[in-house]
Order: structure tokens, then sequence, then C-alpha cells
């Protein structure tokens, strides 16, 4: 399958930190329900979830990948910053090795299906989106690299950062492609917080969650009146979960998989009353 073959279904993967657990138990619905996708576009946490996808591991072998993350299988504290040497508080040293043990694709052109990862390009200040050729693990690791708490990943000469902060939903590239409906999961909701916070790296990853969550209800809202199909779900999880706090995956993908089966059959129910008019999800 090529990238340059107009896509008619795009599976949108957005950015939300170890709450991208839920897009495990979305695939794995999605899979069951037997709905199918041209292409994959993944930012940020979705960068990761889509390489996994595209290099085709069963939702079975991804859900028991995600389980069993631990926050020490992800990242590392970056000694070198500490010393000011460069800029991030932590390395995903840990999760590039895990990469490749489990990735079993390390380049686009061998991909089973196609993908596109979003990164943020720090001297463009513009979106850079990676698909057809050329390393996947880079991309993927520079889509995940949050400014402040991880050091930029230099790619062809440029510096790139976390994907959501130019495009954490990137309808228009989806568009670009051909697609005309899109298959998506909420998966950046920042529930109220009762209790303050003092720790410097703990205002920011809430504060990027903020943003992240912000921007995705944004270009949903400007996207709804386009001509194209959001499928759409928003899973109920009230409790906070940090952007890297793992402790939660099994509560997430359990979530995440259970309200896209109900999602969809509510939307397959309602395309037998004509009268009525065409969901884009269901809110819990």
């Amino acid at each position: 399958m090529k990238t340059e073959a107009a896509a008619h279904t795009a599976l949108v993967l957005c950015g939300g930190g170890a709450r991208g657990a839920m897009q495990v138990g979305f695939y794995q619905a999605i899979v069951e329900l037997g709905v199918s996708f041209d292409l994959i576009i993944g930012s940020s946490v979705g960068a990761l979830n889509g390489a996994l996808i595209s290099a085709e591991m069963p939702p079975t072998e991804l859900a028991k990948l995600w389980r069993g993350l631990k926050k020490r299988d992800v990242l590392a504290w970056n000694w070198r910053a500490l010393r000011g040497e460069t800029g991030g508080l932590y390395t995903f040293t840990p999760l590039r090795r895990l990469l490749h043990e489990v990735l079993p694709i390390r380049c686009f052109e061998e991909l089973k299906h196609s993908l596109i990862i979003t990164t943020t390009n720090l001297q463009t200040g513009q979106p850079c989106y990676h698909e057809r050729q050329g390393d996947l693990i880079d991309p993927v690791i520079a889509s995940m690299s949050l400014p402040g708490a991880f050091p930029p990943v230099w790619i062809a000469g440029h510096q790139h950062v976390d994907g959501g902060v130019a495009d954490n939903v990137p309808f228009d590239k989806a568009l670009d492609c051909g697609a005309r409906e899109l298959l998506m999961i909420s998966c950046t909701c920042c529930p109220w917080r009762s209790t303050a916070l003092a720790s410097p790296l703990k205002i920011l990853l809430r504060s990027f969650m903020i943003a992240l969550d912000t921007k995705y209800q944004c270009s949903l809202q400007q996207n709804r009146s386009r001509d194209i199909r959001i499928q759409l779900v928003r899973p109920n999880f009230s409790q906070s979960v940090g952007l890297l706090d793992f402790d939660h995956a099994d509560a997430l993908i359990e979530v995440g998989y259970r309200e896209t089966l109900a999602t969809f059959s509510n939307l397959r129910s309602n395309c037998m009353h004509p009268a009525s008019p065409p969901l884009q999800g269901v809110p819990s």
C-alpha cells in the first residue's frame, strides 16, 4: 500500500501521553468489528501506536506490550541535562531500545500499512510529516519528545520535537491524502484536579496536556462542517492520568475497547434510521 494512492479512511491517532493506552483498546475493537482503513496518521503517542499498528503488531500483542510498560521501560534521567549540556530532563533511550526489540520493521518503505508521523520542526516552527521512506524510529521518538522534558531529535539537519505542538490532530494532512472518513478516539481529556501542583515538571506536563486537550477540541469543531465523516469515540475516564503515568494502562485499554464497541454499535444503529442525522461519535 502506498501513501501516494488516495486514502478513503484514515486512522488518526493524536497525542495524550500515557492515556494513549486508550488507542490500543480502540484499535482492538475496530479490528474485531471489521472496520478497515487505508492510512494511519500519528502524532506524539499516536506516532508510537501508529508505527506498531503499521508494522502489523496484533491487537493482543500491542495490549500486552502496553500492560507491561513501566516508566523505566520508556524513559530515564538525562544526566547530561542535569550538567547543562542538552535540553531535556529525560531521555527516551529505554523506549528506543524497546522499539529496536519489538518493531520487526524499522523503515517506512517496508511497512504493511501507509503511515504518516507528525513532528514539529523547531527551526521552521512548522509541522513536519514523515512518510514513504527513511528511518522509522527517529520520527517516532521525535514526535513524542515534549519540549523541556525531552531533548529534540535531529532529523535531516533540523531539531524536531513533539508533533502535538504544531499539529496534534492532523485533519488537513488526512484530507490532503484523500481521506473522507476519519476514525478517532479522544485521549487528551483533562479532568479537574482537587490538589495543587508544586513540582515544576508536573506543572509543565499538566499544562501541556491542557494545551493538547484545547487544541483537540478546537480542531474537532473547525472540521465538523467539512465534507468528511468523523467516527469519534469519547471515552469516559475521569481519573487524572499524567502524561508519563503508565500505571493505568489496563483500565485505559479496557475503557477504550468497551466504549469503541458501544459507539460503533450506536453509529450502525443510527444508519438504519435514515431520518436521523449522522452521528460523529457518541459522548459517554
